[in-house]
């Protein structure tokens, strides 16, 4: 694939909302990282089984790929590797899906793991539920939603859900504020990205043109003095796109960039003592259990892409290791984190969007190698149970706190589209995880 040229555009620092709050940006930054290389592509798959069509699979370094493809004919899947702070909302109810779960073949893709069966037939339920009214916004409440969509899609084959994603995006895959790089609005742009590492060539060149301006804005003028991404929750909505954008161009200069300002955002916000993040310069006497939960599956998402000779790949992987430590300490014994990690009794309740987010970066982590499965396997299993709990029989997901900038109750029938989108995240590791 042919190296895309940067466009030099001016920055345009738009102040983004955070999960529901504003807060004053911080001013010190981190070091820039070091550039890594470019590209990464998955392995080319073998005749599927099941389904509708070849699997997209994930390749990161560790090279984790998407499920076992399908095709009523078994049809050979090119399978690319493919496989954020807004303001938190939404809703949505349903019915039972009746759609026959496909039995994955592990030779359908070469190294790819045997899906389990349950896990995605409930992810179906809960995706498909979702899609009765998904809203067209492109918001990150939504854009953290499709994110697990395009997870569903990954996972099962099935070819509704990248539809359902191209009819969203749009005929220009868009960002609401165009070129503007505000975290709220880049956070779409990852999906639009794996959408073309699915099936990258030049008919699919818009999935990446109608985003990539307002990512060349920040490379074109770096953050000088400042802290750009000052709320945890960016490190979702943002880093994901960068590494999936330079894996997809071959420009090295995203990850050089990206890796610079994410830094800047742990040297503002992480802190040592409790390997944890503030969610902001205005919460520095808590530990958000959602805000954390971005940051440990941001991790993960950077990871997926950037490179293994990137100079900052070992911090990032030192990060999620301490992240997952910490976060072990403090799982719930119904293996849900509460709102408030340290003290869950504020908010007893259980929460669905950061025990999602966590258990998301955790599995990935120990399906890639980067985490020690003997420790966090049984972390992610006691998670995983909770997390079914909280489906109903529709495929709704509950259990959600609502928009905010910080710890809050929830309720059995509160559901938010980006708690949809963190429950399949982690759906879509599990089901390459549990037997």
């Amino acid at each position: 694939m042919s190296s895309a040229r940067v466009m030099l555009v001016a920055a345009l620092a738009l102040a983004p909302l955070g999960c529901g709050g504003a807060a004053t940006p911080g001013a010190t930054p981190g070091t820039a990282g070091g550039s890594g290389t470019a590209g990464v592509t998955g392995t080319a798959g073998a005749t599927g089984t099941a389904g509708s069509m070849g699997t997209a699979g994930v390749s990161g370094v560790a090279g984790t790929m998407g499920g076992g493809g399908a095709g009523t004919t078994g049809a050979a899947g090119a399978a690319s590797g493919s496989g954020g702070a807004g303001t938190d909302a939404g809703a949505s109810d349903a019915a039972v899906d009746t759609h026959p779960t496909p039995t994955p073949d592990a030779s359908s893709e070469a190294g790819a793991p045997v899906l389990n069966a349950g896990v995605v037939s409930l992810m179906r339920r809960v995706a498909d539920n979702e899609l009765k009214a998904p809203g067209t916004e492109k918001d990150w409440i939504h854009g953290s939603m499709w994110t697990g969509i395009m997870a569903a899609y990954q996972i099962t084959g099935d070819t509704k859900y990248l539809a359902a994603i191209k009819t969203w995006a749009g005929a220009g895959w868009t960002l609401t504020n165009g070129a503007a790089s505000r975290g709220d609005d880049q956070c779409a742009a990852q999906t639009y990205f794996d959408a073309y590492l699915s099936s990258p060539s030049g008919a699919n060149m818009v999935m990446l043109a109608g985003a990539k301006p307002s990512f060349d804005a920040l490379v074109a003028k770096p953050p000088v003095g400042r802290v750009e991404w000052w709320w945890e929750d960016a490190l979702f909505m943002v880093p994901p796109g960068f590494v999936r954008l330079g894996a997809a161009t071959g420009d090295k200069t995203y990850f050089t960039v990206m890796d610079g300002m994410w830094w800047d955002t742990y040297a503002f916000l992480w802190d040592a003592k409790a390997d944890l993040m503030y969610r902001d310069d205005m919460h520095r006497n808590e530990f958000w259990g959602r805000g954390n939960g971005w940051v440990i599956a941001g991790t993960a998402r950077v990871l997926q892409y950037l490179p293994a000779d990137d100079a900052k790949r070992g911090s990032y992987v030192t990060m999620l290791t301490a992240m997952a430590t910490a976060l072990k300490a403090v799982q719930g014994t119904d293996g849900m984190w509460r709102s408030n990690l340290l003290v869950p009794t504020q908010f007893p309740n259980q929460e669905t969007s950061a025990t999602g987010l966590i258990t998301y970066g955790i599995a990935w982590g120990i399906n890639n190698g980067v985490l020690d499965r003997a420790t966090f396997l049984p972390v992610v299993q006691k998670a995983w149970t909770g997390l079914v709990s909280v489906i109903d029989t529709n495929g709704m997901v509950g259990w959600c706190q609502p928009v905010g900038a910080g710890p809050a109750a929830a309720t059995a029938t509160s559901t938010t589209p980006f708690g949809v989108g963190a429950w399949l995240l982690a759906a879509s590791e599990m089901a390459k995880l549990l037997p």
